[in-house]
């Protein structure tokens, strides 16, 4: 069973790269793709949920970021966004390792990539 088109196109997403583009990395991971193992997609489409998951819990926690405590409530603060960046990246960076790529550009961040790969 191949990736699908939607699952490949997330991991370009996660992973930085353009949908379609040239270059050496771009065909790199593009021929990774298509040649994974039955274990490797069963892998790669289970980070990409947990990465789906981030995004959703990502999305409620920047709405009840307003408020941090109602008395005996607390809600959603920076450091929940933090937390949430930090375990997104991890998953791109492992979903990069088991494709065997760089990752192009941190996915959950507000601030620019560094120590990422630099495509030219």
């Amino acid at each position: 069973m191949a990736l699908t088109a939607t699952q490949k196109s997330q991991i370009r997403l996660y992973l930085g790269y353009e949908d379609r583009s040239q270059g050496a990395n771009y065909s790199l991971l593009e021929g990774v793709m298509d040649d994974l193992s039955a274990e490797a997609e069963t892998q790669v489409g289970t980070l990409l949920t947990n990465l789906a998951a981030i995004e959703t819990a990502l999305a409620g926690s920047v709405s009840r970021q307003k408020v941090i405590k109602a008395e005996e409530v607390t809600l959603a603060g920076p450091q929940e966004v933090r937390t949430l960046w930090r375990m997104g990246n991890r998953l791109a960076r492992n979903l990069a390792t088991l494709l065997g790529v760089e990752v192009a550009r941190i996915p959950f961040s507000s601030g620019p990539a560094s120590g990422v790969a630099r495509r030219g």
